[in-house]
């Protein structure tokens, strides 16, 4: 749904004192890769970094070639063939049948860490954003050039850069995740790559019950932005969720008035009250979230549905994706998973077909 942007916008905020910062973005892939193009990582003249490109195995590699970008200023194009050969890349044994291509480009803080001042205030408005960055050049713009827009028409970067994105947005907001533009000139490519960054994802949590813990510490796992209301004391407490997390303590039919429900992505109603559910998804049903679900079997869903004046909304009950669970934690992993699912307009089933001959 996001490209880790949360946490790497908390990496530029602690090292945005620093002179540089190196950002490495996947510009192409071929076959099977760990992540796709637009995928980003920031590095640190310490060694430090936030993002991941891979399962870990190109992180190492990656950081000598960020010194020599610290070192030049200069934009510097990587290629990992992951394809299984004598050598098995690097004798690491990775066999992954994959190519990523990487442009690594030194951002610096006298020029205002380039679009990533820009990128942070979107984020926080939770504006989607467009993101432009050459990664060929036909010599208008150099490589790494990058431009910004937000949906709100903010904009910094190259002139050239923002008009294409203002063009693309004019004809309405993508829903793609990643384009590339290329054209010659004189006989010289150039090549632009398109990211499409979505807001960070919102959760509402109605209910702080014991077995809102574990949904809220998965939903966390995410970097996705939690928030949990429930009107008893004893359960609406700070102290006993994820430091990130919002907990209001209210009753349920305060909700709209202490929560933009129209910023939310997701809501799980499961304070195991019936008449306090149904206010929830009363609530709820008015707006065009994402995911809706009630905890319970599908009688109780229904029933909520009916005592909410909804009866033709679609809810999402018993929830979870069928994995067998049982306990609170194996409940919250089957039920975050079917909300990421449904976010991403996945089946949620498994990678690999069954056999022909297995049982299940």
């Amino acid at each position: 749904m996001h490209l880790g942007i949360p946490a790497l916008l908390d990496f530029y905020r602690t090292h945005a004192s620093e002179e540089s910062l190196v950002l490495v973005t996947i510009i192409a892939t071929e076959g099977s890769t760990y992540r796709k193009p637009g995928a980003m990582m920031l590095i640190s003249r310490d060694d430090s970094f936030e993002g991941m490109i891979s399962g870990g195995c190109l992180e190492g590699d990656l950081l000598h070639h960020a010194t020599e970008v610290f070192s030049s200023g200069e934009a510097k194009f990587v290629t990992y063939d992951m394809h299984a050969g004598d050598d098995l890349v690097w004798s690491l044994g990775l066999g992954c049948d994959g190519v990523i291509h990487l442009m690594l480009q030194r951002l610096d803080r006298e020029h205002g860490f380039e679009f990533l001042e820009q990128l942070e205030a979107s984020h926080a408005a939770r504006r989607n954003v467009l993101l432009a960055l050459t990664t060929q050049s036909n010599g208008s713009l150099p490589p790494a050039s990058s431009a910004l827009l937000d949906r709100a028409g903010k904009t910094c970067g190259e002139l050239a850069l923002l008009g294409m994105l203002q063009d693309i947005s004019q004809q309405g907001w993508p829903d793609w995740r990643y384009r590339k533009i290329g054209d010659a000139e004189n006989g010289e490519a150039s090549e632009t790559i398109l990211v499409n960054i979505p807001p960070q994802t919102r959760v509402l949590v109605c209910g702080a019950g014991p077995d809102a813990v574990p949904v809220v510490r998965a939903l966390c796992a995410l970097d996705w932005n939690v928030q949990i209301v429930d009107h008893r004391p004893a359960y609406a407490r700070s102290d006993r969720f994820p430091d990130k997390c919002r907990v209001i303590q209210a009753r349920p039919e305060q909700l709209a008035g202490l929560v933009n429900l129209d910023e939310i992505d997701a809501a799980i109603v499961m304070s195991h009250h019936l008449e306090n559910d149904s206010i929830y998804l009363a609530r709820l049903a008015k707006t065009d979230i994402g995911y809706l679900g009630c905890l319970g079997p599908r009688a109780r869903r229904d029933r909520l549905r009916e005592m909410a004046g909804c009866p033709g909304q679609q809810v999402f009950g018993p929830v979870g994706l069928d994995i067998g669970a049982e306990l609170p934690e194996a409940i919250a992993l089957s039920l975050v998973a079917e909300i990421h699912a449904v976010l991403n307009r996945r089946s949620g089933l498994p990678l690999t077909p069954p056999d022909a001959d297995d049982p299940y």
